[in-house]
């Protein structure tokens, strides 16, 4: 009798616990830059009762995290398309609260419709990682341009396949402790209205 008891209690556990979800991996469907929000596709499987395995459902205007502080004067964001893999996480509460100020319409927790995702997660090694990791650099990388910003020398390398383009709407300050050594493969041009040389 008391196995059966334990039996019962397991099973209506299992089956409470079904229905919760986490998180899992996904892909973004389509992505919307004004609203920042995707449609996503979980790359999971969700396993019926009966045992049998299904596709999860696209999951539709899920808010996509990017880094931001400082009431969003604060932020790294970058270009986000079809087929990027995401991480989908699955919050507590209905988001109705937190992104309108309205009463949540539904009190189911862990819900498909409380998603939101973050970009990064992807199936295979990035091979930046390793380079960063033994150069204890930090890389901002698009394609072949980049940024990297060594740890331990301090030094930082700037490589552009285009044009590098810098404005200010204030004074440019460049101060060099040792040399400067130019390479120019075609023409210096300057345009200003005063130019000092001490």
């Amino acid at each position: 009798m008391m196995q059966e008891v334990t039996q019962g209690m397991k099973n209506l556990m299992a089956d409470t616990i079904r229905d919760v979800h986490t998180a899992v991996p996904g892909t973004i469907v389509s992505f919307d830059p004004d609203k920042v929000e995707a449609t996503v596709q979980p790359t999971a499987k969700f396993r019926k009762p009966d045992g049998t395995q299904i596709d999860f459902p696209q999951i539709h205007e899920v808010p996509v995290f990017f880094p931001q502080a400082v009431g969003q004067k604060v932020t790294i964001t970058w270009h986000v398309e079809p087929g990027d893999e995401v991480t989908i996480f699955f919050l507590e509460q209905a988001l109705d609260q937190w992104r309108t100020g309205a009463e949540a319409k539904t009190e189911l927790r862990f819900d498909l419709q409380n998603a939101f995702c973050m970009t990064g997660l992807a199936p295979k090694p990035n091979p930046l990682v390793r380079r960063a990791h033994d150069n204890e650099s930090i890389i901002i990388q698009r394609d072949k341009s980049y940024v990297e910003i060594y740890g331990t020398t301090g030094q930082i390398d700037i490589y552009a396949t285009g044009d590098i383009n810098l404005e200010t709407g204030k004074n440019l300050n460049i101060k060099v402790g040792g040399n400067i050594t130019t390479t120019v493969g075609g023409d210096i041009r300057e345009t200003a209205a005063n130019i000092h040389h001490n």
